[in-house]
């Protein structure tokens, strides 16, 4: 997830960071027919906020990123003149095909079509696929903010399915699934006592202290019900920073980002998060909290120490299909730097530790 105003700058620095043509590619073109040109090395992938999925059905591997078309250096372009979520896939993890188009906005949408989406991942459950995103209109505010804050904008959790994990990828209806009136984002699927629910973050910006909330979803993914719980506040948490600098003022900021649960081999419910480091040397960070009784409903407590820092974060867990638990994530916050990692990690049962980095520039 990006902040403040650093999608403009992610403009800048992503003009910087390609030098070749884009990219204009169809729906669905066959990886057969993608050249060898386009194909792509893990250290090469620059992919912000990543979230690998391990396809059960196809045997591959797909990450997404979002692009925004008024850039000329993006390697791929909608056809349509909006922004959207481009799909990489792979055999192997290390050599990767793409980019292939996987959704672009609805002409009609409620966001700004010009807005690139934040946060792609996607979820295979009951046979299809359904994409989170996080959606904004930064033209529309929503409240007045304080003094000396960033505006608070129309941003939230949208979900949309398809039956390929290559898309293209359609809405429910032309309205997200988190509640009305909240800034929220990075939305994640999860699914307990068989009740499927969204995990997501409310915005710092409205909140000052980031929190993570998860709300009941229908059976088919299609609509929230009900008000949400709201798991942990980041402000309660010691080695996050509680303080940013905007418009040459301190104000409370503690932001939440990326959410993403696991359940441990003896049944621990654990979750991932991502948060900006107190101690600046560390910067970007990821870290577990654990529930109590195993359930979102439960006492969250956190690690003593972060699980990986030095400006890594927003990532995902996974199996790959030898049967290896690893965490996918971007290191570099800024482009045009930003990489994909990614690491082993081991389950203790009442925690996880990071092993080698398997793939991914250092």
């Amino acid at each position: 997830m990006l902040k403040f105003n650093l999608l403009a700058l992610a403009i800048i620095f992503s003009a910087n960071a390609y030098s070749e043509p884009a990219i204009v590619l169809p729906t669905n073109v066959p990886a057969s027919s993608v050249p060898e040109k386009d194909l792509h090395h893990v250290d090469t992938l620059n992919i912000h906020d990543p979230a690998v999925l391990a396809d059960p059905v196809s045997k591959k591997y797909y990450v997404y990123d979002s692009f925004h078309y008024g850039n000329p250096h993006e390697k791929l372009h909608s056809p349509n003149g909006r922004a959207g979520v481009e799909v990489f896939w792979s055999d192997d993890l290390v050599n990767w095909q793409g980019p292939e188009l996987a959704y672009d906005y609805e002409e009609d949408s409620w966001a700004n079509t010009q807005h690139a989406p934040w946060a792609p991942e996607v979820a295979f459950y009951n046979g299809k696929y359904y994409l989170f995103l996080t959606f904004h209109n930064y033209d529309e505010e929503i409240g007045n903010a304080d003094e000396g804050h960033p505006p608070l904008v129309r941003r939230a959790s949208q979900i949309l399915v398809s039956d390929s994990p290559r898309g293209p990828f359609k809405r429910f209806a032309n309205q997200p699934q988190t509640p009305a009136g909240e800034m929220a984002l990075d939305g994640t699927l999860w699914i307990e006592d068989g009740q499927p629910w969204m995990i997501y973050c409310q915005e710092w910006i409205q909140t000052g202290d980031g929190l993570i909330k998860a709300i009941r979803l229908s059976e088919d993914l299609s609509e929230s019900i009900g008000e949400p719980i709201t798991l942990i506040n980041a402000g309660d948490v010691d080695w996050t920073a509680k303080t940013t600098r905007h418009e040459g003022k301190d104000i409370r900021a503690v932001v939440t980002d990326g959410p993403w649960p696991y359940r441990s081999k003896t049944g621990k419910l654990m979750l991932l998060w991502s948060s900006w480091n107190k101690d600046k040397a560390k910067a970007y960070t990821t870290s577990l909290a654990f529930s109590d009784n195993g359930k979102l409903n439960g006492n969250w407590s956190h690690r003593e120490q972060p699980l990986i820092w030095g400006d890594r974060g927003h990532g995902n867990i996974f199996r790959s299909f030898d049967g290896q638990l690893m965490l996918s994530l971007h290191r570099y916050f800024n482009q045009p730097h930003t990489r994909l990692q990614i690491f082993e990690l081991e389950d203790l049962g009442d925690d996880l530790k990071i092993g080698k980095q398997l793939f991914g520039y250092p």
